[in-house]
């Protein structure tokens, strides 16, 4: 019994020599992977890259949301009807959201850039559906 006790004392002493610098090894190999802290967003300047209309196309129907800046905020509605507040989601630059006050309906937009850099695009995500929608006005 005593070298049963013995013999796993060892074992787990040994283990635990041996897991102590992988552990080490792999926490500095996270530290050496692990992005950089986001540089702080400047929002006057990123929405206004991100006003002008964009379509939206799904199935037959299309829609044209107007985003535009107002006291350094961004707000949007289709053409016509009553521009609402646009939310950033904090820690996602390119993030917005918004509930809208007359439906409580949910709705997630992530802006896209293109290959020079330039907003052209907006991925809304509404009650599981999601529809691209193409700049067409700056």
């Amino acid at each position: 019994m005593k070298k049963s006790l013995s013999l796993l004392a060892t074992a787990a002493l040994t283990l635990a020599c041996l897991a102590a610098p992988l552990a080490a090894s792999s926490t500095a190999q996270a530290a050496a992977q692990a992005p950089a802290p986001a540089q702080p967003v400047d929002m006057k300047k990123l929405i206004g890259e991100i006003v002008g209309q964009y379509e939206f196309a799904a199935d037959t129907q299309t829609l044209l949301v107007e985003f535009v800046e107002f006291e350094g905020k961004l707000f949007g509605a289709p053409p016509g009807e009553t521009p609402e507040e646009i939310h950033p989601v904090d820690g996602k630059p390119l993030y917005f959201d918004i509930t809208l006050a007359q439906s409580g309906q949910y709705y997630e937009l992530q802006f896209v850039r293109n290959d020079q850099g330039v907003i052209d695009k907006c991925i809304m995500n509404v009650g599981g559906m999601v529809i691209e929608g193409t700049r067409i006005i700056k």
